[in-house]
């Protein structure tokens, strides 16, 4: 993630006197006076209780507080509410709607049996929905900023307006750049719903999964201007025209169909879960039609209820005030000022020094309906803010992959073989292929320690096809189902990549010294790239020797030259081979890859990548060199066989494997935000055409118009882009949802990195399966398919954060770091750049670099002056110079200063 811009400052109550809110002060009648607990007690935390505030030694305890009595105390969904499950949620559908009017005042319509109104329900939307209070004295700047929060509803109302569809529920999303605006997607909308405000946020945090209230069309939000025409009207398509290219380089054998039809029992199956459902979609039937009538608006919608805190602790630094420790947590999406009452002894002896240079993690506690921050318990003091080390814990925490750095247990150690003693089992030597006779090498980083992956290529007696084939660690030999390790594996599902160092799936032996057992895929291959249709595919269990280990540097020098003289490499071969044939093997594969690649893109496969930054390490772990990684051709020759491998084993899971399969697809982008990038595209003077393909097109960009529009062009294109994910394929049956966009291909999976991915572990069991024919032994649950989902976008997450903080200690060892970045968003008070070396994006505001600034709503331009006095315009899509340099205090943050141009 990038870095996060200025804090912003919210008001942090008083711990002595807890605040009133305004809407509470209006609640004159039916009311009793309830006074506060003992400090030392701990409520049970429902989310209409009040907390008591805890006060320091020597100081009164705050006054009694007035809350209405009406209001039952209900028990705080801390992690998840008393809301019955699903299958008992019909069973409630004809309960009255008193829900909204008894809490919110306000009546909803009954809703007749099956869902339906006698009527149009789209008359009724603005009428059929319930909305918060509002006060009539505070400006709509006030209520965003300083909210006044509303009591939850209770958990019998959630349930009854989840049944007759007057509440929708969902993962409330809170934009990273500004706290204000929180999302959250609900199913059969094509926009989401937009929560303005703190307030109508109710003390829900990102990740919460909350319970909604859609509000009227009358406050949907509106966009203040359309986008620029533009020339496309649908995402691009997935497949390209020239089907014969298509199939000379794939050979694809599974085609796609359409669902199938619902069989009679599940139809009853679905007409049993009840009129709730029907309900539910006639509101949103309702507001789908709304959106399409104004393709404008936004709907916009109110928390009442928090059905699931997300289980997640927040890392952050704490600031001393006279009556309270309050914590502020680095990411921005978080309330600041929560009160901590469980500091350590070594915050009491020095509480400055203590907040002016220690990381803490602190969970939520409680967050009562008068406070505008919630309470939290210090869960662990992570160390000093000046050290990586902390920095690095940081992030493993708040991605909740701290198990990574927990030791494998004695148990799992015990069930693995010693290297040094391991020799492979006759019973293996009898079922496997033996292929230590062949030329076998890898080409990896030469930081590498899991080598997981190795090729081979033999030319056939038809001078103008080989064999090619890629072996893959049988880690899975390994990992019996449900053993210790398994589940280990399962939990961590995918190694860390960090800057300094690997945080493994698997036990090292696993990955670096028992890599002679493989599975491996032959297949047929032309000099020119292309699949030899009639020719077998050959899957299997193998033993393999490889003779050499080269890294990517060696391999390019291979590629680029026609001899081995001078060249150095990091371990000569072994087992009786020559350089020069592991040269003529190198050589051959780079032809058939860089033909192949080329036929790939000129058919329609898309890729937009970013900078990736190296860092050069001094003796204690602090960086003191930085370049941006290459990309060689011996890259993109494993890339493009590792793809082909792959492709192969989902081929022949949907052929011959078991009835779930499990893949890798990837949707295409959204169709509206996909039509926003091309209007974005349109105002630079770069007009795409979904009837154009994406690489093709950005190769002959760069040619004409350079590599600073180029890069430009790709972030924006990114930006609609969908996240792959691993879904499962139930008995075979292959739509085009399974699609790989990206890739443009019908079908793919993950094979070819077991070492590191355990959705790759299952892809090896259910390969077994296919080969075997014991297609019932092998489960791939829901719920391994969301882990290996959640697990992979945390540790990307970790591992772009990693490169940002090596980064500041970069700048930090340098002073200042100058460099260039480009205008890709423009508002009134802020502006996002971003960093082309980099490959990262980052929002300013206004304030924090100019002493003045002025908005021309005409032109989009921000006209920013600095601290010299000069002007510098902030245009979209424009270059600007900027400055890098450090904060002086904790946490480590990057400060960006706008260098004026001459002509400035």
């Amino acid at each position: 993630e990038p870095p996060q811009p200025a804090r912003i400052h919210a008001s942090v109550p008083s711990a002595a006197a807890p605040s009133v809110s305004n809407v509470d002060k209006k609640m004159k009648k039916k009311k009793k006076v309830i006074p506060p607990p003992p400090s030392s007690s701990t409520l049970p935390g429902d989310a209409n209780t009040i907390e008591p505030a805890v006060a320091p030694p020597n100081q009164k305890p705050p006054p009694p507080l007035e809350i209405e009595a009406k209001l039952k105390p209900a028990t705080k969904p801390r992690h998840r509410s008393n809301v019955p499950s699903a299958a008992s949620i019909p069973t409630l559908a004809n309960t009255t709607r008193s829900l909204v009017h008894d809490t919110l005042g306000q009546q909803l319509p009954s809703s007749p049996p099956h869902g339906g109104s006698g009527g149009d329900p789209h008359d009724d939307l603005n009428n059929a929905i319930a909305i918060p209070k509002k006060a009539k004295s505070r400006t709509d700047y006030a209520k965003k900023y300083t909210p006044e929060y509303e009591p939850h509803l209770a958990c019998e109302d959630v349930v009854r307006g989840l049944c007759d569809g007057s509440l929708v529920s969902g993962v409330l999303r809170v934009n990273k750049h500004n706290r204000m605006d929180a999302y959250v997607t609900i199913p059969g909308l094509d926009r989401d719903l937009f929560i303005d405000g703190l307030s109508r946020q109710n003390r829900a945090l990102d990740g919460d999964t909350v319970v909604l209230v859609v509000l009227p069309q009358t406050k949907w939000r509106t966009k203040s201007s359309s986008p620029a025409t533009s020339t496309a009207t649908s995402s691009p398509a997935y497949i390209s025209s020239d089907a014969e290219t298509l199939a000379a380089l794939w050979n694809p054998l599974v085609q796609p169909s359409q669902p199938p039809a619902a069989s009679p029992s599940s139809a009853r199956h679905e007409a049993d879960v009840g009129s709730g459902i029907d309900r539910l979609q006639v509101h949103v039937d309702a507001v789908q039609s709304h959106l399409k009538a104004g393709q404008k608006a936004q709907p916009t919608a109110s928390v009442v209820h928090i059905l699931e805190r997300a289980d997640v602790s927040y890392v952050g630094v704490v600031r001393v005030t006279k009556h309270a420790t309050l914590f502020d947590a680095l990411d921005k999406r978080l309330p600041r000022g929560m009160r901590i009452h469980n500091m350590p002894p070594e915050y009491h002896r020095n509480p400055h020094l203590f907040a002016t240079t220690m990381l803490c993690l602190v969970k939520l506690d409680q967050w009562a309906v008068h406070y505008k921050s919630p309470t939290g318990v210090l869960v662990q003091v992570l160390g000093p803010a000046s050290q990586v080390d902390s920095d690095l814990l940081a992030l493993l925490t708040t991605n909740s992959l701290l198990r990574h750095l927990e030791p494998f247990s004695p148990e799992i150690a015990a069930s693995l073989p010693v290297a040094a003693e391991w020799t492979i089992p006759q019973s293996e030597l009898d079922r496997r292929r033996d292929l230590r006779g062949w030329t076998v090498f890898s080409i990896d980083p030469s930081t590498a320690r899991d080598l997981d992956d190795a090729m081979s290529i033999r030319r056939l007696p038809d001078d103008d096809t080989f064999e090619v084939g890629v072996h893959i660690a049988d880690v899975s030999h390994f990992i019996v189902p449900g053993s210790a390790l398994d589940v280990e594996a399962q939990a961590r599902c995918t190694s860390v990549y960090f800057v300094n160092q690997v945080l493994p799936m698997l036990p090292r032996v696993l990955c670096e010294q028992l890599c002679s057992l493989n599975a491996s895929v032959l297949w047929h291959m032309r000099k020119d790239g292309t699949m030899v249709a009639d020719a077998p595919i050959w899957f299997g269990k193998t033993i393999i020797r490889s003779c050499c280990q080269l890294d990517y540097a060696t391999a390019q020098l291979l590629l680029d030259s026609s001899t081995t003289h001078d060249i150095a490499w990091p371990q000569p071969p072994t087992g009786g081979h020559s350089k020069q044939s592991i040269a003529t093997c190198v050589r051959q594969l780079g032809d058939i890859a860089m033909a192949r690649r080329r036929q790939r893109f000129a058919t329609g496969a898309v890729q937009l990548p970013r900078p990736k930054l190296s860092f050069q390490l001094d003796n204690d772990g602090n960086p003191v060199g930085m370049t941006e990684y290459p990309l060689r051709e011996s890259n993109y020759l494993v890339e493009e066989f590792m793809l082909l491998a792959n492709y192969l084993v989902a081929q022949q899971l949907l052929q011959h494997g078991p009835p779930c399969a499990l893949l890798r697809s990837h949707s295409p982008p959204d169709e509206t935000k996909w039509g926003n990038a091309l209007s974005q595209l349109d105002k630079m003077g770069v007009h795409l055409t979904n009837q154009q393909h994406l690489t093709p097109f950005l190769a002959q960009l760069e040619r004409e118009r350079g590599p600073v529009v180029l890069q430009t062009v790709r972030h924006v294109l990114t930006k609609p882009m969908a996240t792959a994910e691993y879904v499962v394929v139930e008995d075979r049956h292959l739509t085009d949802r399974h699609r790989h966009f990206a890739l443009n291909l019908p079908y793919y999976t993950h094979f070819t990195s077991p070492i590191r991915r355990y959705a790759d572990v299952l892809v090896h069991r259910l390969l077994e399966a296919s080969l075997s024919g014991s297609t019932s032994s092998v489960a791939v649950t829901p719920k391994m398919v969301d882990t290996c989902n959640l697990q992979k976008l945390r540790s990307k997450r970790a591992q772009q954060s990693c490169d940002l903080i090596y980064l500041a200690r970069y700048v930090e060892h340098k002073g200042e770091v100058a460099t260039t970045a480009v205008v890709v968003g423009v508002g009134s008070r802020s502006f996002t750049l971003m960093f082309l070396s980099f490959g990262f994006e980052q929002r300013v505001d206004a304030p924090d670099v100019a002493t003045n600034f002025k908005f021309d709503d005409v032109k989009k331009c921000l006209s920013l002056t600095v601290a010299s006095g000069a002007t510098v315009p902030i245009t979209l899509f424009e270059p600007v110079q900027v400055k890098l340099s450090t904060t002086k205090r904790v946490p480590l943050e990057l400060v960006y200063t706008l260098v004026p141009s001459s002509s400035s």
